[in-house]
Order: C-alpha cells, then sequence, then structure tokens
C-alpha cells in the first residue's frame, strides 16, 4: 500500500507541476507500477477502459474532418456579424459555441480548434484576445458538464456507473445552463471594459463575406449528415444496444470513408498523447486499486461524514471541486469512481445514486479554479503562449478562482435541491 502510495503520489506531482509531459509521467508511473509488483501485467491490463479511449478517437477524428470544411470558421464570422462585431457581444457568441460544441465534441478538441478562430476574428478587430481565450476555456468545462462526450471525466465516470447518454445529459443539462448565465454575467463584469472593437475595424468585418470561410462544401454536407445521425445514435443508445464508444467509432469511421481523404492524414490530428495519458493513467490507480489504498479512502470520507450521504455528496463535490484545482480532474476521477463504486454497491432498482453526479461536477467545474485543473485548460494556455499571447498562472487564477468557486455553489444547490 505504501508503495503504490507512494509511486502514485510522485506522478500526482509531477502532473501538477507540469514540467513534464502529462503521458510521459503517466506512462512511467505505470510501468514502475508493474515493476515494483504492485500489481501484475494481466492486472494492469484488465484495468484500462476502453470504452473512453474508444469514445474520445471517434469524437477527435469526427471534429477533425468537419474542421477541414472551414464549418467551424464560417460560424465565427457570421455570428460576428449578426452581433454587430459589439465586444461583448462577440465574447458571449464565442463562449456559447465553445460550450455547445463542447458538449456535442469534446472541450478539448472544442478549444483547439476555437483558439485558431478567436486569434483570427481579434486580430481583425484589433482586440485583446486573451480575455476571450479565458471565457472559451471556462466555457469548455461548463458546456463539456452537459454529455458524456464532453469532458473526459463524464465518460469515465458515465462507463464505471453504467451511465446512458440521454440520462447523463438529462441530469446535466440544468445546472450546465445555470453555470453558463453564472459565467456570462462575472465575464462581463471582469472584461466590460476591455472589448471596444475601432469603429473602422468593424465595417471592414461587417462588409466581408462569410460563405468565403467555407472550404470544401461537398464534404460539409456529407459532416452534417453523418453527425447528425451520430448525435441521434448517443440520445437512443440504449434502445439500439449500442454503447456511445462505438456510436462514435462507426461515425467516425462512415465519415472517413465517405469524406474520400487519407485516413493517416485525418489519424495525425488525433491526440495520440492523450490516449497514452488515459492509459497510463487508467493503470496507476489500478495499483492503487489492488493495493487497498481506495478502500482506507473510501472509509475515511465516508466517516467524515458521518454516514450521511447528502452530506458524503456534498463533500465529494466540493472536495472533487478543491482537488481537480491542484491536479488535473482526470486522474482524480479516475481515483474516486472506485470509491464511489464501493460506496454505492450494486443498485438493484437501477437508479443512479447522486454521489455519482456529485463527482462529476466537481471534478468538471473544479477545473476551471486553476490552469492544471482539466487537460482543456493547459491546451488553451500552451497554444495562446506559443502565439504570442501568454496567460500566467495567476492571471488565470484571478478569475478562475471566482468562476470555479460560484458554479461549485450552484451545483452544491442543485444536488442537494434536486436529489436530497
Amino acid at each position: 500500500m505504501i508503495t503504490a502510495a507512494v509511486i502514485f503520489g510522485i506522478a500526482y506531482l509531477a502532473i501538477a507541476v507540469g514540467r513534464i509531459p502529462h503521458a510521459v509521467i503517466a506512462v512511467v508511473g505505470a510501468a514502475v507500477m508493474v515493476f515494483a509488483r504492485v500489481l501484475t501485467p494481466e492486472q494492469a491490463f484488465h484495468h484500462i477502459d476502453l470504452e473512453v479511449i474508444v469514445l474520445l478517437a471517434g469524437m477527435m477524428v469526427l471534429a477533425s474532418i468537419i474542421s477541414r470544411t472551414g464549418a467551424f470558421d464560417w460560424a465565427a464570422r457570421r455570428g460576428a456579424q449578426l452581433v454587430n462585431c459589439n465586444g461583448f457581444g462577440l465574447m458571449v457568441l464565442l463562449v456559447m459555441i465553445t460550450a455547445v460544441g463542447s458538449a456535442l465534441l469534446d472541450n478539448v478538441t472544442t478549444v483547439v480548434i476555437m483558439v485558431p478562430i478567436t486569434m483570427n476574428l481579434c486580430r481583425s478587430l484589433n482586440l485583446d484576445p486573451v480575455p476571450f481565450l479565458l471565457g472559451e476555456v471556462f466555457a469548455s468545462n461548463i458546456g463539456g458538464t452537459a454529455t458524456i462526450v464532453g469532458d473526459p471525466p463524464n465518460i469515465i465516470v458515465a462507463s464505471a456507473a453504467d451511465i446512458g447518454f440521454l440520462e447523463f445529459t438529462l441530469n446535466m443539462i440544468p445546472v450546465s445552463a445555470l453555470s453558463m448565465v453564472a459565467l456570462i454575467a462575472l465575464l462581463y463584469l471582469f472584461f466590460r471594459n476591455d472589448l471596444r472593437v475601432p469603429e473602422d475595424r468593424r465595417m471592414e468585418v461587417m462588409a466581408a463575406a462569410p460563405n468565403g470561410a467555407i472550404r470544401d462544401r461537398n464534404l460539409l454536407i456529407k459532416s452534417l449528415v453523418v453527425f447528425g445521425l451520430t448525435v441521434v445514435a448517443f440520445f437512443t443508445h440504449e434502445l439500439i444496444g449500442v454503447s456511445p464508444a462505438f456510436v462514435a467509432l462507426a461515425g467516425a469511421g462512415l465519415l472517413l470513408m465517405v469524406s474520400g481523404l487519407e485516413p493517416g492524414e485525418i489519424l495525425r490530428d488525433v491526440e495520440w498523447n492523450t490516449f497514452a495519458f488515459f492509459t497510463g493513467l487508467f493503470i496507476l490507480v489500478g495499483g492503487m486499486v489492488e493495493a487497498g489504498v481506495i478502500d482506507t479512502l473510501q472509509e475515511w470520507m465516508v466517516d467524515l461524514a458521518g454516514g450521511e450521504e447528502r452530506n458524503l455528496s456534498l463533500l465529494m463535490l466540493y472536495i472533487g471541486g478543491g482537488v481537480s484545482a491542484i491536479i488535473d480532474n482526470i486522474p482524480f476521477t479516475a481515483t474516486m469512481i472506485h470509491v464511489v463504486g464501493q460506496i454505492v454497491g450494486e443498485n438493484p432498482n437501477g437508479e443512479i445514486n447522486p454521489l455519482w453526479w456529485a463527482l462529476t461536477l466537481g471534478a468538471d467545474l473544479g477545473g476551471n479554479l486553476t490552469i492544471v485543473g482539466a487537460s482543456a485548460n493547459v491546451v488553451v494556455v500552451t497554444m495562446a503562449r506559443t502565439l504570442g499571447h501568454p496567460i500566467s498562472f495567476f492571471r488565470f487564477l484571478r478569475y478562475g478562482i471566482v468562476i470555479g468557486a460560484v458554479t461549485l455553489v450552484i451545483s452544491g444547490l442543485y444536488v442537494w435541491l434536486r436529489y436530497y
């Protein structure tokens, strides 16, 4: 148990510091777990959740092909004209696109698409892109809360708890929507004086034809049809008897087949580092399970909550939010699903225990507190630095700690009122 906890703790600390790529830390940590005989190679493979990896792979392929049509650029340009190139109106539009995109695709893929679009728009309008990028990363984590595919912790929880796509969405979309309202209000308070667009730039963008952004109309039509079918299959996957992972995989395969694009070219856009990170992480957590650390953590949390499930849900929500602010919310969720699973046990009625919703909300929304809290945060900050607009840890924290705290309070009230 001590060996497993030490290996896991060192890996967590290295992930939080962020000097070494997360994927490298997770893979090396997993290998050390096996070499230290905390778990056998067979046990290590058993703990890898292929449902999560396959679902992410399918969604990344879909997003990569759709982005090649120019649809995302068209939506941003057309949206800017709809709000008359008003600075705050444009910010609201971009964060809403990011939130919806994060719910339908996933938040990491969405921010990768949105960052260059935002940079181009802000350059055209002579605006500082950092407030927009911050708003988008907060929106990606909030919008990603709404569906299974929206945020990696959701995929992990849904797979562990056997939650269907529709059931997950119906339970999460109200709190996601309320949190988005709070986010827009807070963004107005933070940035309302920093979003003034020069008149000459506004007139120039208003006169531009957005249709020029579409690079391949034929591929766009094919992409919209396949993506629409994929979304329908997500919502009906329990009726058709196919898991969301294979729905995403089927959608990606179908779009690859009808697109006429070279598969190798598309697969180069897939975030293979993410898959390596997940694989190593599942093995790291598996070592904690096999060593009995998870059992000890479960007993501690139950004692702290006094055996009351409502208290335990709120504890899970707020501790989850706090821990996710210090480390990435993915390893936290991968660890805590075992704790919740052992507390909940088998439910003969088939009802989803509120502890699962509390865990999901804490991990997703707590990720907004700091740069290291969620994968989408790290991606946006890294891209912004590469493009010449660095965002410091403390600048992110100044806004993230308020937005994270407010949305976690909203989530606590939601869990209390809806489930207890």
